[in-house]
């Protein structure tokens, strides 16, 4: 209804400016404070119609009534501040929900963490649990990432870039998690190096290691004959935040 009127009013505005510009008229005349080469050129006269529409509206508003422009711009604001107050009137009410404040702090308290472990952890089927996430992401509450078709969630607050979410994501996986402090505090490793110290194979290792590549977590440089690997500097910085240590700084070439 209010788009219907809305349409209304803008139809009997344009149909009522061709009768206001012939009346007024309009010219452009150059701007700016520079002083011509030439001699001074006479205006040009433009149709109404070869005039921005914003520009018409308002010059109408103001020649025929400049309190309706008044009234307009107040009802503007208002409709600004009455959605915004929603936001924050839906946002408290989302929380007033038991189950759905546990899933939000849940989330706050292990981000990146993936459907099955949310209902795991909180003991709530996946049906009622994506009910509650759809609505928290309708409030704007979460917000979400994906690795490999493997979705996060997180507390939308923009605390984590890009790379950062991926690594949270990847940081659930345990033998994944582990190779991440390893090459954290050794720096360069092998992929057989790795399968010892994780006692898994050495194609699980490359599995995980080719998803980890694929994120721009892991990079990879030929040594001699062999392939090693180590983090890259941002995802090193951040691995090394969340194990409560210092990143490792590889050595330099020749030391």
């Amino acid at each position: 209804m209010r788009r219907r009127t809305a349409a209304v009013l803008l139809i009997i505005l344009l149909a009522a400016l061709p009768a206001c510009a012939a009346a007024t008229g309009y010219t452009v005349m150059p701007a700016g404070d520079y002083v011509p080469d030439g001699p001074p050129q006479d205006p040009i006269p433009v149709e109404w119609w070869q005039v921005p529409p914003q520009i018409l509206i308002c010059s109408l508003l103001m020649d025929t009534s400049p309190e309706l422009l008044i009234i307009v711009n107040v009802l503007f604001l208002l409709n600004v501040w009455l959605f915004f107050g929603y936001r924050r009137i839906a946002k408290r009410a989302a929380l007033e929900h038991e189950t759905r404040t546990a899933i939000y702090n849940h989330i706050s308290a292990h981000p990146g963490i993936r459907l099955g472990t949310l209902a795991q952890d909180l003991g709530i089927n996946r049906g009622t649990l994506r009910y509650h996430l759809g609505k928290l992401q309708e409030f704007g509450m979460i917000a979400t990432a994906a690795v490999e078709g493997r979705t996060g969630y997180f507390e939308n607050r923009q605390k984590y870039s890009l790379l950062e979410e991926k690594v949270l994501i990847h940081h659930r996986n345990p033998n994944t998690r582990e190779i991440l402090v390893i090459l954290l505090e050794s720096p360069g490793a092998s992929r057989r190096g790795l399968a010892e110290r994780l006692g898994i194979t050495a194609s699980s290792v490359s599995w995980h290691i080719r998803r980890l590549k694929g994120d721009g977590i892991v990079l990879q440089e030929k040594a001699g004959g062999d392939v090693r690997y180590s983090l890259s500097s941002e995802s090193a910085v951040f691995v090394g935040e969340r194990v409560g240590g210092r990143p490792h700084r590889s050595p330099r070439p020749g030391s």
